[in-house]
C-alpha cells in the first residue's frame, strides 16, 4: 500500500457508516492528508479534526468544499497529516497490536484461573 498512498495527494472516506477505518489509519501512516465523514470511529481516529478534516455524512456540498480546501491549503492539510502519522505510528503499530493481544489473553486466562507461563 506504500506505493498507492505515496501517489495520492489526499485520501477521502465518504462513508455513511464506519467502524474503525483501516484505510484512514493506513493513509495517516503514509502521511497523507484526509477528508472524511463524521461517522463511527472516524472522529476518534482523526482526534475530532486535528489529524484530518471531518464533514457531516450525506452532505456532498460540504464534502466537496472540504476536498477543495484541503487541496488548496495543502500545507495545513499536510501538517495535520503528519501529526496524524505520529499518532497512528505510536498507537496502531504491529508491536502495539501484539502487546495489546498479549495483555488481553493473559487477563482472560487469569479470569478463568488458567496458569500461563510468563516469558
Amino acid at each position: 500500500m506504500r506505493a498507492v498512498f505515496g501517489d495520492l495527494d489526499l485520501v477521502v472516506n465518504c462513508s455513511r457508516n464506519e467502524g474503525t477505518p483501516v484505510a484512514l489509519i493506513e493513509a495517516l501512516a503514509a502521511g497523507r492528508p484526509v477528508v472524511a465523514t463524521r461517522v463511527g470511529g472516524t472522529p476518534d481516529l482523526l482526534a475530532e479534526g486535528q489529524y484530518g478534516t471531518l464533514v457531516p455524512a450525506g452532505d456532498p456540498a460540504r464534502l466537496a468544499s472540504a476536498i477543495v480546501d484541503a487541496l488548496q491549503r495543502s500545507k495545513d492539510a499536510q501538517a495535520r497529516a503528519l501529526a496524524g502519522q505520529r499518532y497512528v505510528l505510536a498507537r496502531h503499530s504491529v508491536a502495539r497490536l501484539i502487546e495489546d493481544m498479549d495483555v488481553l489473553y493473559r487477563e482472560l486466562l487469569a479470569e478463568k484461573g488458567i496458569p500461563h507461563a510468563v516469558p
